[in-house]
């Protein structure tokens, strides 16, 4: 993945300027920077849900402006956005998997984000840390190589950070490449040591 020069603005205002670095494939790079720096706008132009307004960039060989070839390759997992609501956990899962055309073991990814026993319950009704785990559960069944990750640690407690933290190593472990941001340097850096810090919408 690489890009030169990427820029996005809303509205008369750029939020993001002159972005360029490159990450190999199953590579680790964490993005810090306070809220507003960028760095969520950043990861969904990235991941396809956005287009750049200015520059360039290839992901997995395929252009950004082809956001469609993107999309099947980059998996954006949003901090509070993903799930149905009205749906149930294994019925978000569900949607998750037929969306992609994967065949997956449905009750074992439940299992591995631990909620055996929430599976039934509606997406409305869960604690945000069982929230948490139900977006990682539609992580684990995105067959693209690239997971664009935004704060996978917030609003967690401890336990909760840690079982994220051993979710993430193991998606290293399977040659994914991985970009996210995040405010908790410690848990971050047991990630990876490269790092990129947004000011102002640009690398500072």
């Amino acid at each position: 993945m690489q890009t030169l020069q990427l820029a996005r603005r809303f509205a008369k205002s750029w939020v993001l300027r002159d972005i360029t670095f490159s990450v190999e494939e199953g590579e680790t790079v964490v993005l810090f920077g306070e809220n507003g720096a960028g760095k969520t706008t950043l990861l969904r132009v990235l991941s396809g849900v956005l287009s750049p307004h200015r520059g360039e960039g290839r992901i997995f060989g395929y252009d950004l402006k082809d956001r469609r070839s993107v999309r099947e390759h980059a998996f954006f997992l949003s901090n509070d956005q993903g799930l149905y609501a009205d749906l149930t956990v294994l019925e978000n899962l569900t949607f998750t998997a037929q969306m992609y055309g994967v065949k997956t073991d449905l009750k074992a990814i439940v299992q591995r984000v631990g909620l055996e026993q929430a599976g039934g319950k509606r997406a409305r009704e869960l604690s945000s840390g069982m929230r948490k785990r139900a977006l990682l559960g539609r992580m684990l069944i995105a067959p693209g190589p690239l997971l664009l990750i935004d704060e996978p640690f917030a609003n967690l407690d401890e336990a909760g950070k840690q079982f994220v933290l051993s979710i993430l190593q193991e998606a290293q472990q399977q040659n994914k490449t991985l970009i996210f941001t995040s405010h908790e340097p410690d848990l971050a850096l047991q990630l990876t040591s490269r790092q990129y810090t947004l000011r102002g919408g640009t690398f500072a």
